[in-house]
């Protein structure tokens, strides 16, 4: 008894000891830090103002205008490991966040077919044409009133439903999960 005792007893101890975020400190800076000071790397985003209002402009131009673009650069600050003070920022990939004005949510083929032409719209911007070497993701808020209806899904599951030939109903459900 004794012994299974010490034995929970060190379990408990290591455990509690477990760092649960996880930043990485780096001996070897970042080629990009200035002096070459030591990095901790923490997740992070950055709002690409530039970048909405480009990719708001190409909805609108495609007739899409109860739109709303907000696009981001998901990926690493790195912090200085001495003051805390953050020293870059990179970027791995741009996300998007589409918000769009609908009449109804209930109806999978509108919904379907409006985010087809979102998709078809953010297509003109590529990962490696925007901040950060992957695809990221797509989130779209449709909107009616005061009820709202999420989605979140890789850039690449998007473009696969569309490869897959889906589109209205069948294109909204898949990527509704």
């Amino acid at each position: 008894m004794h012994k299974v005792f010490i034995l929970i007893s060190t379990i408990l101890l290591a455990a509690c000891n477990f760092q649960r975020s996880t930043p990485r400190l780096v001996n070897e800076a970042a080629s990009n830090t200035p002096g070459n000071q030591p990095c901790s790397f923490n997740w992070a985003t950055q709002p690409l103002p530039d970048l909405s209002a480009r990719v708001l402009a190409a909805m609108q131009a495609a007739g899409l205008n109860s739109i709303g673009v907000n696009a981001e650069a998901y990926g690493e600050n790195c912090t200085d490991a001495r003051t805390s003070k953050t020293l870059s920022f990179t970027a791995m990939e741009t996300d998007f966040h589409v918000t769009a004005q609908v009449k109804v949510l209930t109806d999978p083929r509108q919904l379907g077919d409006l985010l087809e032409r979102i998709l078809l719209v953010l297509d003109g911007f590529p990962a490696g044409s925007t901040p950060g070497p992957l695809p990221g993701y797509i989130g779209v808020s449709f909107q009616a009133g005061d009820d709202e209806l999420h989605l979140w899904f890789p850039v690449v599951d998007g473009a696969s439903a569309r490869d897959q030939g889906l589109h209205g109903a069948a294109l909204f459900e898949r990527l509704h999960k």
